[in-house]
C-alpha cells in the first residue's frame, strides 16, 4: 500500500495506528501530494493506494484518474473531509474500492482494507488457476490432439469451420481442399495375444504400434493416434498417388509388428473424402472393412472399395438339406461323413464374402441347437459327453474368423459322432454276439438270415449289414463256415456215413453238401476222412 495525505501528522498516523500487517498489508510508500503519489505508483506498482482527495499540485482523485488511464490494476480507497456528491460520483467513476469520510473511523478503515485485500487474493487465486489451467493445456496438447482427431473421425463436428478453427488452435496445418482416407489397424486374436502381459506392458504395445505407424506412414500421415487398446487409427493424405500405396504401407506396418512384437495385425482401409467433416466416413467404412477378416483370415489388408458389405444383394444359402445330414450323420457315427457335411456348410457360408458376419455365427449356434435336441430327444446327456457343450455358444459369438469357427464345430461335432460311433460299436458287438450264438445253436437246422433276424427283431438287411461290416463277412457265409467245421468233427467218427453228416450239420442233400465241403475245405467229405486216418 502506499499512503498519499498532504498532512504529514494524517500520513504517518495512518500507517501507525492501523496494524496492517495483521491485515496483510505491507505499507511500502507515504506521499505528500497527489503528484507524487501517482510518481510512486508508477514507480512501486501497489497493490493498494489510500489516498486523502484534497492535496497540492495533484488531487487524489486526479491521480487515480490518471492510474486508471494507463490500465495499473490497483485499488483506490478515497478518504474526503467533505460530503461532497462530485467527488463520490468522480470516485464512482475510478471505480473506487473505498470512500471513507473524515474524521476517518478506524474500523471502518480496517473493514474496508479487509475486504480489498480478499478480493485481491481472490483474484490472484484465478489467476494462478488460469495460469495452471494454461500450463496443464499446454502439458497435454498431445492428449487433446488425439481427443480431437477421435472426436472428428467419429463426427462429433457439424461444420468445416468448426474443424479449421480447432485445427488452427492445435497449431497444425490444414487444407482447404484435400483428399483424405481412414485406415483402422487391430490386433488379430487381441484377447489371446495379450493373455501373458500386464496392464503395463499393454499400454506398451498399444504405444509401440502406434510407434511403428507413425514411423512408416511418414509424410503420407496427417495423423496417427490409437481409439483403443486395440485400434490404432492413421488419416493419411492421397496426394496424386492411389490407394494401393495405403495398403503397401499398411502391410508394411503389419510386417513391422510381426517382426518386432510377434504378433499379426489386420487393416481396414475406407474409401476417399474431400472434407474433414467427412472423414468419419471413410473411419466407418474402415472399420467396416476390416471385420471381413472374419472370411480372409489373419494378416488381411481390406479395401472397403473391395467388399463393400451389403452393396450386393445377399443369396442366403439353402442349408436345411445340409443341415438334416449333418445330424443324421452324427447319430450314425459316421465322423467322416459328418466332417465332411460341416466343410460343405462353411463353403456355402463363406463363399460370396456377402454373409453377416452375425448370420454366419448364428447358423453355427443353430446347428449347436439342433445337436442338442438330438440328444434330448433320444434322452441322452449331452454335458457328460460334450462338457464345453454350455460355453460353445460363447466361444462361437467371440471367435473372429471362419477358419476358428469352423475348427470349433469340427471338434464339437467329432466328440459328439465319436459317441455315437462307439455306442454303436458297442451295440453291434452285442448283436454280432447274439446272431453267433443263434446260429452256434441251429445250424444243423434249416436256418436262414430271415429266421435269424426275426429272433433279433431287426431286419434282415440290417443285420446283414451289420454283420459284414464288423466281421467281415456274410451271416450265409458265416453259417456256412460254422457247418464246415462241425462237419470236420462229426468226419472224424467212421461209424458215421457222409450223408448222416451232412444231415447232422444242416445239409439236407448230401452231394450239395459234398460240393460245398470241398469249396470250403479243397477236398472232398471222403477224401478229408481218409487223410484223418493216415
Amino acid at each position: 500500500m502506499i499512503i498519499a495525505d498532504d498532512e504529514y501528522n494524517v500520513r504517518e498516523g495512518l500507517k501507525d495506528l492501523v496494524k496492517w500487517g495483521e491485515l496483510g498489508i505491507e505499507v511500502i510508500g507515504l506521499a505528500a501530494d497527489g503528484q507524487e503519489a501517482y510518481n510512486l505508483c508508477r514507480e512501486l506498482k501497489p497493490d493498494i493506494l489510500l489516498t486523502d482527495i484534497r492535496m497540492p499540485l495533484m488531487d487524489g482523485l486526479e491521480a487515480g484518474l490518471k492510474l486508471k488511464e494507463l490500465d495499473h490494476p490497483i485499488r483506490i480507497i478515497i478518504i474526503s473531509g467533505a460530503q461532497d456528491f462530485n467527488y463520490a460520483k468522480i470516485a464512482l467513476n475510478i471505480n473506487a474500492d473505498g470512500y471513507i469520510l473524515k474524521p476517518i473511523k478506524i474500523p471502518e478503515l480496517v473493514e474496508t482494507a479487509r475486504k480489498i485485500v480478499a478480493s485481491i487474493e481472490r483474484e490472484r487465486n484465478r489467476e494462478e488457476n488460469n495460469d495452471r489451467l494454461k500450463r496443464q493445456l499446454q502439458e497435454n496438447m498431445p492428449l487433446l490432439r488425439e481427443k480431437f482427431w477421435a472426436n472428428l473421425t467419429q463426427g462429433m463436428y457439424g461444420s468445416e469451420k468448426e474443424v479449421r478453427d480447432k485445427l488452427q488452435f492445435f497449431g497444425m496445418p490444414f487444407e482447404l481442399n484435400g483428399n483424405w482416407s481412414v485406415a483402422v489397424l487391430q490386433i488379430d486374436d487381441y484377447e489371446q495375444a495379450i493373455e501373458r502381459y500386464s496392464e503395463e506392458n499393454r499400454q506398451l504395445l498399444s504405444f509401440s504400434i502406434l510407434n511403428i505407424a507413425e514411423e512408416i506412414a511418414g509424410r503420407e500421415a496427417v495423423f496417427s493416434f490409437s481409439m483403443n487398446e486395440n485400434e490404432t487409427v492413421i488419416v493419411f493424405r492421397h496426394g496424386d498417388r492411389g490407394s494401393d500405396l495405403l495398403a503397401s504401407i499398411c502391410q508394411e506396418i503389419g510386417d513391422n509388428v510381426d517382426k518386432y512384437l510377434k504378433m499379426t495385425v489386420s487393416a481396414g482401409i475406407g474409401s476417399r473424402v474431400n472434407a474433414y467433416v467427412d472423414l468419419q466416413d471413410s473411419y466407418r467404412e474402415a472399420q467396416a472393412a476390416i471385420k471381413f477378416k472374419f472370411y480372409t483370415g489373419k494378416n488381411s489388408i481390406l479395401h472397403f472399395a473391395d467388399v463393400r458389405p451389403g452393396s450386393r444383394g445377399i443369396e442366403f444359402p439353402k442349408l436345411h438339406e445340409a443341415e438334416s445330414k449333418l445330424v443324421s450323420d452324427m447319430k450314425l457315427g459316421r465322423s467322416g461323413d459328418a466332417a465332411a457335411v460341416l466343410e460343405e456348410i462353411f463353403d456355402k457360408l463363406c463363399s460370396t464374402r456377402d454373409l453377416p458376419i452375425d448370420y454366419v455365427q448364428s447358423v453355427c449356434v443353430e446347428l449347436i441347437h439342433m445337436a442338442s435336441r438330438t440328444f434330448y430327444e433320444i434322452g441322452e446327456d449331452m454335458n457328460r459327453i460334450a462338457p464345453q457343450h454350455s460355453t460353445v455358444i460363447q466361444v462361437i459369438y467371440d471367435k473372429r474368423e471362419a477358419v476358428e469357427l469352423k475348427s470349433v464345430l469340427l471338434a464339437f461335432f467329432g466328440d459328439l459322432t465319436d459317441h455315437f460311433s462307439h455306442k454303436y460299436t458297442q451295440k453291434n458287438s452285442k448283436l454280432i454276439q447274439k446272431i453267433k450264438e443263434i446260429i452256434s445253436n441251429s445250424y444243423m437246422k434249416n436256418i436262414t438270415v430271415s429266421r435269424i433276424a426275426e429272433d433279433v427283431f431287426l431286419s434282415p438287411n440290417y443285420i446283414s449289414l451289420i454283420f459284414k461290416k464288423e466281421t467281415g463277412e456274410g451271416i450265409t457265409e458265416y453259417i456256412t463256415k460254422v457247418r464246415i467245421d462241425a462237419a470236420k468233427e462229426l468226419l472224424k467218427s467212421e461209424d458215421l456215413k457222409v450223408l448222416e453228416v451232412a444231415e447232422m450239420v444242416g445239409f439236407e442233400n448230401a452231394t450239395y453238401f459234398s460240393t460245398v465241403f470241398k469249396k470250403v475245405t479243397g477236398i472232398h467229405p471222403q477224401k478229408y476222412r481218409e487223410l484223418l486216418k493216415e
